[in-house]
């Protein structure tokens, strides 16, 4: 496949776009590429759609097939469906596959651009394993991991350059969340809010075009699919100040939920280093839990829905093995289960060996607290609070809680639940529930990982110059001394070399023993004892600080201005010395940069 796409490529691709170009200007391919790539993302999002309704439908027939045997194979799905996943994963995927947007995030910040052609499906048949067999995790984060590939594989076959190329990433985004949510406008402010920080108005044309014809295309290829649905009564007045203050309680909860999944990863990957018994132990455990709270199997849309009709005996029919207890406590316990445990037994699907994303837990988690916040307010007979209302803005302030995306929230929201009446409330609680959240929590679920490794800053500059190696500004241009060089030998070698003002000592094996400086050994030259008796050796200065082949030009720039010097020495990995960098050459290379991240 990959060697027919080259050779189409080469035969036909390059001269159609040269003879394009030729005629409208190389600006005008980037449109039709964007629909191109929503029209790709919307066919993988249908492929996955069919794939998870094709499993649940199974795993339905099993249950409702009343015999021992399918009744044990139900309860043991998610452990099969997280095992089948984690087999895919290593088939298709090789032993570096991500399941986060955090490596995706890094990858767009660094300016590393090429993902590879297998991230294009092998996210679709993973993730649907995963989720389509009960496993309690979404489907949005592998959908955009797959339409970023898409996007990044497509500019690449139309031999776009790497700015666009980061663009066509963004469409590519922003066309999987239109598709899957059938959120055309949600989708475009995830693609800013989250891959794209950086962007001018020009940028979202091609984003909004894909995301448009991503909405198309899904709509036709499963024109009844709706996530969810909702007829929300007016707001009111009344309600206002305890908008704020769910805005607060989702912020608690959000911060909760970033904290227990990173918490729950650590411990996992302590205790139980190794993939292949994670996955039994994992995939134990969360077969266990989902057995007692089945409310909290695959991505909870449907119980959601439950929530907005005000449907309890649904939730109680659902966990038979609870719905047992009186009443309030097995309600409570329903509810306290979906927003406690719905974080962890998500983790554990991913971490264990399936795949999956966070958009669908935290909404999750936001309708139930939501639901519980305007619960418990009624039940204090304070004020009566619609109830239906507090399930959808709870959804949006835990989503934008754990994900820092405020506007991708609101709008998201809206479109999914066709909730635009209640765009206020919903403004309301998204910003207070980000500006909270931030409080305890500075970084989102996604960035938390990197900002603590100190991969990624919310600093410019630094982002900037951590995206480049020192390799490529370093100097090899330099002239080599011997240590038992003489006195002699080292003015006919400056002679010859006028441009040098430093030299490096090198030992047999090509690694830096110290520096001369030529300011500071000129007065010798003309000092004839000195010029007897002195050897190269003994004029070289040790070098304090070095860097390494493998260092970002933030951390040079950073050792260039502790030491106060202009220049520092690099080394490779074994050791030997490789040249110089110098704080000149990187503020070059760094005003290029600039106008490069501007004219994005």
């Amino acid at each position: 496949m990959g060697r027919f796409l080259l050779k189409l490529r080469r035969k036909s691709i390059l001269k159609l776009r040269s003879q394009w170009e030729q005629r409208l200007g190389s600006r005008s391919r980037i449109v039709p590429i964007a629909m191109l790539i929503g029209v790709l993302a919307a066919v993988a999002a249908a492929i996955l759609h069919e794939l998870v309704a094709l499993l649940e439908s199974a795993g339905q027939y099993l249950k409702n097939h009343e015999s021992f045997i399918g009744m044990i194979i139900f309860l043991l799905l998610p452990f099969i469906g997280i095992t089948l996943s984690y087999f895919s994963q290593r088939l298709f995927g090789g032993n570096r596959y991500y399941k986060s947007l955090s490596p995706l995030i890094l990858a767009i910040n660094r300016r590393r651009l090429n993902i590879p052609l297998r991230e294009t499906f092998n996210h679709i048949i993973s993730s649907a394993l995963s989720v389509g067999c009960g496993g309690s995790a979404g489907l949005e984060a592998p959908s955009v991991l797959t339409g970023a590939a898409l996007g990044a594989n497509t500019a690449g076959f139309f031999g776009i350059d790497r700015r666009q190329k980061m663009l066509m990433i963004g469409c590519g985004a922003a066309a999987a969340i239109s598709a899957i949510f059938q959120s055309p406008i949600g989708g475009v402010l995830f693609a800013i809010e989250v891959l794209l920080p950086e962007f001018s108005v020009a940028a979202l044309i091609p984003m909004l075009i894909s995301s448009a014809v991503a909405m198309v295309v899904s709509r036709a290829l499963f024109p009844h699919e709706q996530v969810l649905f909702v007829i929300n009564p007016q707001w009111r007045l009344d309600a206002i100040p305890f908008y704020f203050l769910c805005g607060i309680f989702c912020a608690v909860t959000g911060v909760f939920v970033i904290k227990s999944v990173y918490m729950l990863s650590a411990l996992l990957k302590k205790h139980i280093p190794t993939p292949g018994r994670r996955l039994i132990a994992g995939g134990t455990i969360l077969s266990m839990v989902l057995a007692f709270f089945p409310v909290l199997r695959g991505q909870g849309y449907y119980f959601i829905t439950r929530l907005f009709k005000g449907d309890m005996e649904t939730l109680l029919k659902s966990c038979p093995l609870i719905g047992s207890l009186p009443l309030p406590v097995a309600l409570t316990a329903i509810i306290a289960a979906a927003i406690i445990l719905k974080a962890a037994v998500s983790e554990l699907t991913v971490n264990s060996g399936g795949d999956g994303g966070i958009f669908a837990p935290a909404m999750f988690i936001g309708a139930f607290s939501g639901f519980a916040f305007a619960r418990m307010i009624n039940l204090t007979g304070i004020v009566e609070l619609q109830e239906e209302n507090f399930v959808v803005i709870g959804m949006c302030g835990v989503f934008s809680a754990v994900l820092r995306a405020p506007l991708t929230g609101i709008f998201l929201i809206a479109e999914v639940t066709f909730s635009y009446i209640l765009l206020v409330p919903l403004m309301i609680v998204s910003s207070v529930s980000h500006a909270v959240a931030r409080f305890f929590e500075p970084h989102s679920i996604y960035i938390k990982a990197l900002a603590d490794a100190d991969l990624l800053t919310e600093n410019r500059d630094d982002a900037l110059l951590r995206a480049l190696s020192v390799r490529v500004c370093i100097n090899t241009e330099y002239t080599p001394l011997a240590p038992e060089l003489s006195i002699r030998e080292l003015r006919n070698t400056i002679e010859s070399s006028p441009k040098a003002d430093f030299f490096p000592v090198l030992n047999n094996d090509a690694q830096l023993l110290g520096i001369v400086h030529l300011e500071q050994i000129t007065p010798i030259f003309f000092d004839p004892h000195f010029a007897q008796s002195m050897l190269v050796f003994d004029l070289m200065e040790n070098p304090r600080w070095m860097l390494n082949e493998d260092d970002d030009l933030a951390r040079a720039m950073d050792l260039l201005e502790k030491s106060r010097q202009e220049y520092l020495p690099v080394k490779y990995k074994n050791g030997k010395f490789m040249g110089f960098v110098s704080a000149r050459e990187i503020f070059k290379l760094y005003r290029g940069l600039i106008r490069e991240a501007d004219s994005f």
